[in-house]
């Protein structure tokens, strides 16, 4: 009996091994992944959190890639609302990633701000340069980002994409009922597009800004700042990074 339990422990003791060697692979993965795809995104969003928002270096080693918001409300020192940085080059763009995230946090009453830093690509210099920033207060958005739909339609429409299984095209069927409910949802939804995204690498759902430049004007009281320079609310980041354009392999 007593080797039995011996057996257990070191089996247990294994797992727990393997189970932090798998969290530091991922945690790797990820930071690899954010550094090739979104390096400038990420560079202006640290630069916006010391520069602007005041976080320390300490702080930011706690605020995790995988994150609710970019900047938790207790670390704005700025004024001590949760916060998501968002970048993007086409200045009626703007990604907001998953839809039922984004839709719970518009719905509660917790303060809930978004900081969208706009650039120009400039391919000769392989330079992105800053065209705009604005920050906007999102707090109880839900009627003006979602409509009219409820969590019940955003999440039969999620169930839907996620039944195709990752790194599978969908089949005709299977496409064909996806368009046919996002179709159907997009018409009671406000200022956000319900995005669908599987093919062979991913199966999900997100949202996003197509108009954020008449969102902005016909909202003026949502928002808070805006600059068309690198200074923003008394701070100030790098007007200009390094990179060249995004390029994404095709999906399938």
């Amino acid at each position: 009996m007593d080797d039995i339990l011996e057996k257990c422990i070191r089996l247990q003791q294994r797992i727990l091994a393997l189970q932090r060697e798998i969290k530091r692979l991922y945690e790797e993965f990820e930071e690899q992944g954010r550094t090739e795809v979104q390096a400038h995104g990420f560079s202006w969003e640290k630069e916006l959190l010391l520069h602007v928002y005041h976080v320390t270096p300490e702080e930011m080693k706690s605020i995790n890639y995988t994150s609710k918001f970019d900047l938790p409300a207790e670390l704005n020192h700025l004024d001590n609302t949760n916060l998501s940085i968002k970048t993007s080059c086409h200045t009626d763009s703007v990604c907001m990633a998953d839809c039922l995230r984004l839709f719970d946090i518009v719905s509660s009453s917790e303060p809930f701000h978004l900081t969208v830093v706009h650039y120009i690509q400039d391919d000769k210099r392989n330079v992105k340069k800053i065209s705009s920033i604005t920050e906007v207060n999102l707090t109880n958005a839900c009627p003006l980002l979602f409509g009219t739909l409820t969590r019940t339609q955003i999440e039969e429409l999620d169930k839907t994409v996620k039944e195709v299984p990752q790194k599978r095209k969908p089949t005709e069927e299977e496409y064909a009922k996806m368009y046919s409910l996002k179709n159907e949802l997009q018409t009671s939804s406000g200022a956000l597009r319900l995005d669908i995204k599987c093919n062979s690498q991913q199966s999900r759902l997100q949202c996003s800004f197509h108009h954020f430049q008449s969102f902005l004007e016909k909202n003026p009281s949502l928002v808070v700042a805006k600059s068309v320079t690198n200074e923003f609310r008394g701070g100030k980041i790098s007007n200009e990074l390094h990179s060249s354009r995004r390029v994404f392999k095709p999906k399938v």
